[in-house]
């Protein structure tokens, strides 16, 4: 059964979207920036420059630009803070954690030619980048004078017969294995957040009065990311042409808590069944793997002047899900709960092609200015067969209509003073959604900068980065109101580095 698939992120980040949507994105949108520092504070434009562990996963040509063996260890910390306006109430959450970006081995070879004409380097490379982190808090609170998610609930319920949606031990009876109305209206009605109509089995509504209003909160936090093993080989060809090749494995985890409560003003009209709270939990466990594979071209017409060109294949995804949820209602009355089984579900997910056009210009030991163009097609994400047989026709076909192409800037510039570089670096990635898309995200600035320094066989590269997005999303799928919220990301990188 997919009922996951259909509704969990009602309460997520982009809440008018089932979540076959949703998780194709997550896995799709990849504007992180991850891996060495180098990298990051030149803002990721390395398509042409190379030697750069990073450029396996970017442009693999850049493999065959190393001249010697190397080995790289990239920790970092990361600090977000989620600014979020809902219904006038503005809220800050903010997030600290330390990871790794990137470990890797470059393993170089001269072939035995006095000239250098020809294949001139062989060059393998074995390790980690990370591809994308989840680690997020986010937190929404206000006011809600005539709209409540008991509305919502009521609506999800209404053509359901109520004893369907009722447990029966003595039969054996299991609503949410065995009939056909959604999970939330399950454990809403057994948690009494909705009743049916006078003298109607199939049509419902909140226990509230007309007028009364509800205090909402909701904080969605998530972790995991996405990190990518990649195995490489380039080649040096007259110090003129470059080439390499990666295939990337990558691995998926993404948990995620969702809570959502309510509670009545204290001013509410008192009545004989009073609505106090309630509250709704969601959890939601992604684990999979992934590949794909990744071919680069490094020209170098003169001694300054570097021009590169990648072609990377979708990443085809095998995903496994599991997903449980709780409810629970609090009256003057008494108190409920409900709780959902636990739901597994396997399914396929294929991202966007890339293609990354780069110029990079070198001023001999000065310093260098390089620039990356990406061209990615969100609208070409799609799903494959889910393990119980169903195609996902129409989250398919809602990908092609409500995604676009985006078109992703990265530019960066060095400049060398004896053993130090300075570095600084922007990117700009566009947002893969329509234009029409009221509920979407913005595009996504990234401003980077550092130093290096070179000692013999040994290096250290420093750099920070500034993240800033901003959404717009629905706290459950028929809410009134809109959340606004702005996210800034703030990462501090150390790579050290080792030549042999």
């Amino acid at each position: 059964m997919k009922k996951t698939l259909l509704f969990l992120l009602a309460f997520g980040a982009f809440g008018v979207m089932s979540q076959g949507v949703d998780d194709a994105l997550r896995l799709s949108n990849q504007n992180g920036l991850y891996g060495t520092a180098r990298y990051v504070s030149l803002g990721g434009a390395f398509g042409a420059l190379g030697g750069d562990f990073t450029s396996l996963s970017n442009n693999p040509a850049g493999l065959g630009v190393y001249r010697s063996s190397e080995f790289t260890l990239t920790p970092s910390i990361k600090s977000r803070i989620d600014d979020t306006k809902y219904i006038g109430t503005k809220y800050s959450d903010s997030r600290t954690r330390f990871m790794f970006d990137n470990i890797g081995l470059v393993a170089s070879f001269k072939t035995l030619k006095e000239e250098e004409k020809g294949l001139v380097m062989l060059n393998l490379g074995f390790g980690y980048n990370r591809i994308k982190d989840f680690y997020s808090e986010t937190t929404a609170i206000g006011g809600n004078d005539n709209y409540s998610i008991m509305h919502y609930f009521a609506g999800v319920a209404k053509g359901n017969d109520w004893y369907d949606m009722s447990p029966n031990d003595d039969t054996d009876w299991d609503p949410y294995r065995q009939s056909n109305a959604p999970w939330e209206a399950i454990m809403a009605w057994n948690s009494f957040l909705i009743d049916t109509l006078a003298g109607l089995n199939i049509q419902y509504q909140p226990p509230l009065i007309e007028g009364d209003g509800v205090y909402q909160d909701q904080s969605i936090s998530s972790e995991g990311g996405i990190g990518e093993y990649t195995f490489s080989a380039g080649a040096n060809f007259s110090n003129k042409f470059y080439v390499g090749a990666t295939i990337g494995l990558q691995n998926v985890y993404y948990r995620q808590t969702i809570y959502y409560a309510e509670s009545a003003y204290e001013d509410n009209v008192v009545s004989a069944n009073l609505f106090k709270s309630m509250n709704y939990n969601q959890r939601l466990l992604v684990e999979g793997n992934g590949v794909n594979f990744k071919l680069g071209l490094i020209f170098r017409p003169t001694t300054e002047l570097r021009l590169g060109l990648a072609a990377h294949t979708p990443t085809f995804y095998n995903l496994d899900e599991k997903y449980s949820a709780t409810m629970s209602s609090d009256f003057n009355v008494g108190t409920a709960t409900a709780k959902t089984p636990i739901n597994f579900y396997d399914y396929r997910i294929e991202t966007p092609y890339k293609l990354i056009g780069s110029v990079a210009y070198t001023f001999g030991k000065v310093g260098l200015i390089s620039a990356d163009y990406e061209y990615v097609d969100y609208s070409t994400m799609r799903f494959g067969k889910g393990g119980d047989g169903y195609r996902f026709r129409n989250e398919n076909q809602t990908i092609k209509n409500i995604f676009t192409n985006a078109h992703n800037v990265r530019v960066g510039a060095e400049v060398w003073i004896g053993q130090l570089a300075l570095r600084g670096g922007y990117a700009y990635f566009g947002s893969p959604y329509n234009k029409d898309m009221e509920l979407s995200s913005s595009a996504t600035n990234a401003f980077s900068g550092g130093f290096g320094l070179r000692m013999d066989n040994f290096f250290l590269d420093w750099a920070y980065q500034r993240i800033m997005y901003g959404d717009k999303y629905l706290p459950f799928a028929t809410a009134n109101e809109v959340i606004e919220r702005d996210v800034n990301q703030n990462r501090f990188m150390l790579t050290i580095g080792f030549k042999f």
